[in-house]
């Protein structure tokens, strides 16, 4: 699970259908800590967004974990950490913990996230699904 949240056709995969990225094609295969980068953000596959920035500030492997410091268009700061633990019986613990400030429109962009992270959790279980059955992924 930790391989998975360090590369970046998971993060197509799991945002697919509710955020796209225009501009993916350059994304490294697999984030690396210090290293900033900017795609610009289609909602929903069809309506053009803003240019987001994403900077890897943490990428911990000894503690499982991802920091990055994102923000672009209406969003100031969309801050997010992805801790992956050990859960019993072979399985993890996966933790999503987002910092969002839009000012004005910081209620209707927390909303956003609030679906969009329910999302990407159903999309986790499809890949990891994939994943244990053995087929490419994402």
């Amino acid at each position: 699970m930790w391989a998975l949240v360090k590369r970046s056709d998971t993060l197509l995969f799991v945002s697919r259908g509710v955020l796209g990225f225009s501009g993916a094609l350059r994304l490294p295969e697999q984030w690396q800590q210090g290293a900033t980068e900017s795609v610009r953000l289609r909602f929903f596959g069809i309506i053009p967004g803003w240019m987001h920035t994403l900077t890897f500030v943490e990428i911990c492997d000894s503690q499982r974990c991802l920091v990055t410091q994102e923000g672009g268009g209406l969003v100031a700061v969309w801050n997010h950490r992805i801790q992956v633990s050990t859960g019993l019986q072979q399985t993890c613990i996966y933790t999503d913990d987002v910092e969002v400030r839009a000012g004005l429109f910081t209620l209707p962009v927390w909303l956003f996230a609030q679906f969009f992270y329910r999302y990407r959790q159903r999309r986790w279980r499809i890949l990891v699904r994939r994943f244990q059955t053995g087929s490419t992924c994402p």
